[in-house]
């Protein structure tokens, strides 16, 4: 009986012993980002999803960038193409020739006797009801559609963290008040207040160019959504502003600015990573659910404002509504699943 205990023992002395000597490997010559990308690529679901990721950026910067090229060349229309004298099509132009590259469907023109076409061969995803080829509109609706989740989520952090660094690092009244103001705006429900202020600045018509609506949306989003964020910031700030580092640092007659930013932030950055990576997947859902809703903007190419315009059509003609949806899915699917991934590999002890 003894024998087998004291083998019991030795067994996870080894492995303990295993489990050091690849962390030290691990760690060996590296820095905080080499050391949790090392962590992430044992994660086949986490890699997956900062796959999915990098293909939606980089569609989404080649969109951009094809867009902005048709918008300053497309209109020159050398070939005196009849089509596009509309612009009916995204080309790339061969400057100085009479010759380009039809590349696909502009997405906010009409293909006239095309309407209402199922996927096919010409168009993968199909056409709507107004002659838009929906495979174009999910290419060049993926750079606003992340942008307003990056943008957004960005925003309320930033807010959040500064908020929090400075309630958990100076305390006092200003914290109190803070903490006050935090249990008024999580106890509010967040989507009404949203739906409330977007309609309201809608119907005043604060800014009148355009892009202007969605400005307005993330400003919004930041001011309601910093609450839980800034929680957090405070509550790893309280634990860092005791460590001695902090106590050296005062000692050798640093300034509270210096403390904050140079030694406190850097050290609460893992659990802020991890909060906007997972929240930029809400954000999106947040800003497409407004749309969904009404309260999007119909000109505009994003999936949630194509989700909207197709959602009462969805027995009637399947693809229409399906793929916008699909593209919020997979979006939101690949952030949770790298947001997760992060932070195992920024806090294995939370695995």
């Amino acid at each position: 009986m003894a024998s087998v205990s004291q083998q019991e023992s030795i067994t996870k002395h080894s492995d303990r012993e295993v489990e050091i000597l690849e962390t030290l490997k691990l760690v060996e010559g590296s820095n905080l980002w080499t050391i949790t990308y090392k962590r992430m690529r044992k994660d086949s679901l986490g890699m997956f999803g900062v796959g999915i990721v990098v293909a939606l950026i980089i569609i989404a910067i080649v969109a951009f960038i094809i867009l902005q090229y048709d918008a300053i060349f497309g209109l020159n229309n050398p070939t005196n193409d009849p089509w596009d004298f509309h612009n009916y099509f995204i080309e790339i132009w061969i400057p100085g020739t009479q010759k380009y590259f039809r590349l696909i469907a502009h997405p906010k023109h009409i293909l006239v006797g095309d309407e209402i076409t199922p996927p096919n061969l010409q168009y993968p995803f199909g056409t709507d009801s107004l002659g838009h080829d929906i495979f174009s509109r999910m290419i060049f609706g993926t750079p606003l559609s992340l942008t307003l989740g990056v943008v957004g989520q960005v925003f309320s952090t930033i807010i959040g963290t500064i908020v929090g660094a400075v309630s958990g690092f100076y305390g006092g009244l200003f914290d109190d008040i803070i903490q006050r103001l935090n249990e008024v705006i999580i106890g509010l429900p967040d989507f009404i207040l949203f739906i409330f202020a977007v309609s309201l600045f809608r119907d005043i018509g604060f800014f009148n160019f355009e892009g202007a609506y969605y400005i307005i949306i993330l400003t919004i989003l930041g001011l309601i959504q910093w609450g839980g964020i800034s929680l957090i910031v405070r509550s790893t700030v309280l634990s860092l502003k005791a460590r001695d580092f902090v106590e050296a640092e005062r000692a050798l007659g640093a300034k509270d600015t210096r403390i904050v930013f140079r030694h406190i932030l850097p050290n609460a950055l893992s659990p802020i990573i991890i909060i906007t990576s997972l929240g930029i997947a809400g954000t999106i859902m947040s800003i497409t659910g407004l749309a969904f809703f009404g309260f999007g903007d119909p000109t505009a190419v994003s999936w949630g404002d194509d989700l909207a315009a197709y959602r009462d059509v969805l027995l009637t003609y399947w693809w229409m509504p399906t793929f916008p949806a699909l593209m919020i899915f997979i979006t939101m699917l690949g952030f949770n699943l790298m947001g997760d991934a992060l932070r195992d590999a920024l806090d294995p002890k939370l695995k």
